[in-house]
């Protein structure tokens, strides 16, 4: 690695195994290879460091998938810096071929069974989150959206909240672009949610569907949060995982929607049936938007036959008419028999990795995550790791295949710093009570009047009888003393 650093071909190979079971951190991991070295008296030129059981393994991993996935000869650089943007540049090529083997995997690897690959599984998992640059207004266009709003996906530099290529988005720290308090309760009491007039759902059709299931969060929360919002993924009935995608600003039903439609031209085939916790929401969209500004491409139309269902784990959660007449999934011939839960199952297993997956940068994640998903596949499925796939000479790559990595990314315009902090500071500065103004200054203030308050009260106190009572506890507390 770089020509300084080397590790025998048995510690990555031994590790690769223990990662998918053993979910311990580098760290730990380097601890006990020492000391193993130590007690066994192995030679060692100097003590493993994690950074480079981390770098080994990634470089020797993705050579190997790239050579089992039909590629004759693999040129890798050998600084760590040159490999991570190498692996980065390539990264939509060698999902493509991810999603292809594995959407596929009944007929190229070989099926798990008589229900193998029947449904798409879809769950979002929010352990695994990494630190990602602020700036949550980037934008891309896809086959079908013309605009689709993801987020920064960079790492964001030290002592600071955003990437090298966002500097100039840096404010002040103590600056605050959310709604104030008050502002909301106005809201509220004038029946406006997000500004505009709210509306009771219709109760028939899809406006029926009246579930509180959804998962994008408010804008305010997300433009505070410096982290990304963890993963989606599609997993087979057989706990197989297809295809995956990070979050980076909330698990909105557009961003869903975009990985599977790039799931479907990468792999060219999709089940009858598919499930989703949210499943009510996104049919409902799906119907609405298609031909409209969701543009009917030949994905977007094989998407929309297909049966969703809501999986039984969330359905007792939704309550809408329509949602429980039509996504119950015990209803849908098509999942008799079928593991709706294999997306839960399988981020169960995740979750032990978010140490690991949370320090990682934004060039490392995405290959970390790829390399993982098909170790553990090819466990699953009990195949080595070195069979050979014919799958680079017949995938095409789709380019959109990872939002981050498309070349259709549309950039605003940029603002200088100096006009973010004034915004910022215009938006976020607190208004005292004794400088607030008058919304209108034309009003009078009112003259004073000639009302005796002072016998308005004692008239009332004698009509309920205040004074007696209080005199009578007096009387009392100077007898009883």
């Amino acid at each position: 690695m770089g020509g300084n650093s080397g590790l025998a071909r048995r510690i990555i190979t031994t590790y690769s195994c223990d990662v998918i079971s053993n979910a311990n951190s580098w760290w730990k991991t380097c601890d006990s290879l020492n000391l193993q070295a130590f007690n066994d008296d192995i030679v060692q030129l100097k003590p493993l460091y994690w950074k480079r059981l981390a770098q080994g393994l990634l470089m020797y991993k993705v050579l190997e998938f790239q050579l089992t996935m039909g590629c004759p000869t693999v040129i890798i650089p050998m600084s760590m810096g040159e490999f991570d943007q190498w692996a980065w540049d390539n990264y939509p090529k060698m999902m493509s071929w991810f999603i292809y083997i594995w959407s596929r995997h009944k007929y190229i690897v070989g099926s798990c069974g008589s229900d193998c690959s029947k449904a798409i599984i879809m769950n979002g998992h929010q352990k695994c989150r990494r630190r990602v640059c602020r700036y949550k207004n980037l934008t891309v266009a896809t086959n079908e959206f013309d605009e689709l709003m993801i987020g920064c996906c960079r790492s964001p530099l030290p002592k600071s909240r955003y990437c090298e290529l966002r500097q100039d988005c840096q404010v002040e720290s103590g600056t605050s672009n959310s709604v104030s308090n008050q502002c909301r309760a106005r809201l509220k009491k004038a029946g406006l949610r997000n500004g505009k007039i709210w509306k009771k759902p219709r109760e028939d059709e899809f406006g029926a569907a009246g579930c509180r299931t959804r998962k994008s969060k408010s804008d305010a929360y997300i433009q505070r949060c410096a982290r990304s919002f963890g993963v989606i993924s599609c997993a087979t009935n057989c706990r197989v995982i297809i295809s995956f995608g990070e979050i980076f600003r909330s698990e909105t039903l557009r961003e869903i929607l975009h990985l599977l439609f790039s799931t479907i031209r990468a792999s060219g085939t999709f089940p009858a049936a598919g499930c989703y916790d949210d499943g009510c929401h996104l049919v409902q969209y799906l119907n609405k938007h298609l031909g409209k500004d969701l543009k009917p491409t030949k994905a977007a139309i094989t998407l929309s036959k297909v049966k969703f269902s809501v999986d039984r784990t969330h359905f007792k959660n939704h309550i809408g008419k329509w949602c429980i007449a039509n996504m119950n999934p015990d209803n849908n011939a098509l999942l008799n028999n079928v593991n709706t839960q294999a997306a839960e199952q399988c981020f169960s297993w995740l979750k032990r990795y978010a140490s690991i997956i949370s320090a990682l940068g934004h060039r490392r994640a995405p290959i970390f995550l790829l390399m993982l998903f098909h170790t553990a596949n090819l466990a699953r499925c009990h195949i080595k790791p070195t069979k050979l796939f014919d799958i680079a000479s017949r995938c095409e790559t789709i380019q959109d295949v990872s939002l981050s990595h498309s070349k259709r990314i549309i950039e605003p315009k940029n603002i200088s710093a100096q006009e973010n902090v004034n915004m910022a500071n215009d938006k976020a500065t607190p208004v005292l009570p004794n400088e607030r103004k008058r919304k209108n200054q034309n009003i009078s203030s009112l003259e004073p009047t000639n009302t005796d308050w002072k016998s308005l009260v004692a008239l009332i106190r004698k009509n309920h009888n205040l004074a007696n009572n209080r005199r009578e506890k007096t009387s009392d507390a100077a007898q009883a003393t």
